[in-house]
């Protein structure tokens, strides 16, 4: 009787809680707060180690904690129209803006944690699913790379499968 109870409360206990994030202390943390240098004004993060530049929010959200807006989900011609669209205006007076390749994102990917794979004080608010890159396969039926922020993995990706976009500059 009792293991039925607890069947039926883990029913309705919400996935969210169950998806929490989570970070192992035997993996050396090299995403700490202090490798980013985040200007909330411009909405931008750069990562003191590689050098890169990063919108702070994923595609189509916001704000100081990217609270504001539905993040965009896009198939991979999309996710490369969305930085030509941009630059056309710029974004923090840049227009230089573009789709990372895949090792650039996995730069960004706490593989230390997971539900988001990510330092959550630079990029809040990442869902923890698949991100577009700009890198391209050449077999498998698969454009591109895309990288999952649950764990940190990348994977090959599906063209007209919807993921998630976050752009990156590279400084003067």
């Amino acid at each position: 009787m009792r293991l039925k109870l607890l069947l039926l409360a883990l029913m309705f206990i919400s996935p969210s809680l169950l998806a929490e994030r989570f970070c192992e202390a035997y993996i050396t943390d090299e995403w700490p707060d202090a490798r980013y240098e985040i200007n909330t004004a411009d909405e931008v993060v750069l990562d003191v180690v590689t050098g890169l530049m990063w919108k702070r929010c994923s595609e189509g959200l916001s704000g100081e904690n990217c609270e504001t807006g539905i993040p965009f989900l896009r198939g991979w011609s999309a996710a490369l129209a969305i930085p030509q669209t941009l630059n056309l205006t710029g974004f923090a007076e840049y227009t230089d803006w573009r789709l990372p390749n895949i090792e650039e994102l996995r730069s960004i990917a706490a593989i230390n944690c997971d539900s988001p794979a990510i330092n959550e004080v630079a990029f809040p608010n990442t869902d923890p699913l698949l991100f577009w890159t700009s890198t391209a396969i050449r077999h498998d039926h698969s454009p591109a790379w895309n990288l999952n922020f649950r764990r940190g993995e990348s994977i090959p990706a599906n063209s007209g499968a919807g993921s998630y976009v976050r752009l990156v500059r590279t400084p003067n």
